[in-house]
């Protein structure tokens, strides 16, 4: 499955965004915050994991020709 660089960029923009809201809110709960923190820093570090391995792939591309 192709996933494009700009949708990684994209969610891992919005993402990134919406964890320093969900930070800066002030929650009756703070286990729901917690959670959504929690679920919104997974979603952040694997697009920059699959940013990373889309540059190397790239790279390993620019090699090859």
């Amino acid at each position: 499955m192709k996933i494009s660089k700009d949708l990684v960029d994209a969610v891992m923009m919005v993402s990134f965004i919406v964890l320093v809201l969900v930070g800066t809110t002030t929650f009756e709960d703070e286990v729901k915050k917690h959670v959504i923190m929690g679920v919104l820093a997974v979603v952040t570090v694997s697009m920059v994991a699959l940013r990373f391995l889309h540059a190397k792939k790239g790279e390993e591309k620019k090699d090859a020709f």
